[in-house]
């Protein structure tokens, strides 16, 4: 079956009246991501009647505009920050498909050795790498993972830093993505313009479709229903451009939350329910990320080709992940106007920018909770060892930089001077602190996690009825991105809750 199918139609605001509307079905779910679209796949395929509540709109609405994106595709209009010694900017999707449809579409699977861990920590060995595989396959089929990308759609940049690491010895090249049909616009975080990228509302939602899901988007879910101790739905109200519509009530003999990382504990805590559960929200990891731009001779034009469509890693410095960055003039330019003394100065130099981004794998401490009016409260404190893999991933990023033939470095941390010299620019930035930094995620994980927060089927623990399956309920960091990771964790989930609704045995 192909990857790239129809969106599956959805309701949206203008479908549910003033008065609001309540329905039934065998499971209801919270979230239309990687997460949700995978459960409510297996769930409708194995015959249950599944209704999908999305807070985000009914189809992507794509622009090539960050703040159109922000508004439209992110909670909280791009707005959630963790509080703590750096403050910064956590990202999540939202709309059917959620994250998918604004990630960088890069595919990897949860390495081996997180697996292992997973195996040892749960006593669990469902999560082995043999038992996994072809859950991998499988997942990979369904979303059109296939060969590393063409290097026409990567574009220079993205070839430039492969061959770049591959003479200094890393292992990496061209990623693996979910773009059978990328022709290289460099728009991926923005929305696929061309449908080339497989995001979830076109294979595995639109599979749940087919199988009889039904989805109401525009929808803020507010509460959790109980009765005698156990979820029987949820309820919400329709919500477009800050206006609030009908009301929307689900009764069902079992709840999913796949709201990501930041949603789901947040409503858990926004309607109180949080209290009756176990570390809700506790042992937020983000997989903190910054970059180094760089100059150069020749136009890199690192707004276009693969988004992040490179990568490589170093085995001296285990947990960190270096990609290709990739970002619109309008974020290169607020990002180098310091060193080149204004905005306007900087603009005759961008086609000649790159940069590399290092991912790193945390093990710091953060929160999540809700504020009074319902957003997220999110704190995260660093520990010195992912201050320390920061750093040393800013100076593996830019010794690739200068194999690549970078006239000049330019950091982004304060107190790091821009400079030629690499060994200037790995003494500066050792020095540095985390306050230094400007950081960012895109990656919110383990706020729910397996064996602590979730029984090992995901379950509740302390709530009968309620499930979750998003990035939340990762027992621990996964140093990839996430999104391959999700979708198969959520399909291993949603086989077994299947079989214990339907008391058949999963396939």
């Amino acid at each position: 079956m192909s990857p790239i199918q129809t969106a599956p139609e959805a309701w949206g605001f203008d479908d549910v009246p003033p008065e609001g509307i309540e329905r039934e079905c065998d499971v209801c779910i919270v979230g239309a991501g990687p997460g949700g679209s995978a459960m409510a796949m297996q769930l409708s395929e194995a015959g249950l009647s599944v209704i999908v509540l999305e807070e985000g709109p009914p189809k992507s609405d794509f622009r090539l505009n960050q703040a159109h994106t922000a508004r439209i595709h992110m909670q909280e209009a791009g707005t959630m920050l963790a509080q703590g010694p750096t403050p910064f900017l956590i990202a999540a999707g939202r709309g059917i498909g959620g994250g998918s449809l604004i990630n960088s579409a890069l595919c990897f699977r949860t390495p081996d050795h997180v697996l292992e861990e997973w195996v040892e920590v749960l006593g669990d060995n469902r999560w082995s790498p043999s038992n996994m595989a072809p859950v991998f396959n499988e997942v990979e089929a369904w979303t059109g993972v296939g060969l590393p990308t063409s290097a026409y759609a990567a574009g220079r940049h993205n070839v430039a830093i492969a061959e770049a690491a591959a003479r200094l010895g890393y292992e990496g090249g061209l990623a693996r993505r979910n773009t059978p049909g990328c022709v290289g616009c460099g728009a991926c975080n923005y929305g696929c313009p061309v449908n080339g990228k497989a995001t979830v509302n076109l294979n595995l939602m639109a599979r749940a479709g087919q199988a009889g899901t039904r989805i109401q988007a525009d929808t803020k879910v507010l509460d959790v229903l109980i009765e005698g101790g156990r979820a029987v739905g949820v309820s919400g109200v329709t919500r477009r451009d800050g206006s609030d519509g009908g009301a929307v009530t689900v009764r069902a003999r079992h709840v999913v939350l796949s709201a990501g990382s930041i949603g789901t504990p947040r409503l858990l805590h926004h309607c109180g329910l949080a209290e009756r559960m176990i570390d809700v929200g506790e042992g937020l990891l983000v997989h903190p990320g910054s970059a180094v731009l760089a100059s150069f001779d020749e136009d890199m034009d690192v707004a276009q080709g693969a988004t992040q469509g490179a990568w490589f890693e170093s085995p001296d410095l285990p947990g960190v992940l270096p990609h290709a960055w990739c970002s619109p003039p309008e974020v290169l330019t607020m990002l180098l106007a310091r060193h080149f003394g204004g905005f306007k100065e900087v603009t005759p130099h961008l086609r000649r920018i790159g940069g590399i981004l290092a991912l790193v794998s945390d093990h710091g401490h953060g929160s999540v909770s809700a504020f009074s009016d319902g957003r997220a409260k999110i704190g995260y404190s660093f520990t010195d060892e992912d201050i320390t893999r920061i750093q040393q991933g800013m100076v593996l990023c830019a010794e690739v930089l200068m194999e690549m033939g970078a006239t000049k470095l330019f950091p982004i941390a304060h107190g790091v001077p821009a400079t030629s010299d690499l060994a200037e620019f790995s003494a500066a930035m050792m020095a540095t602190s985390i306050r230094d930094f400007t950081l960012y995620s895109s990656h919110p994980m383990c706020t729910m996690r397996l064996g602590r927060t979730l029984d090992g089927r995901g379950h509740a623990i302390g709530v009968e009825g309620l499930s979750v399956a998003d990035a939340s309920v990762f027992p621990s960091s996964l140093g990839v991105n996430p999104q391959i990771s999700t979708m198969a964790v959520a399909t291993v989930l949603g086989r077994e809750l299947a079989s214990q609704l339907t008391g058949l045995r999963p396939g």
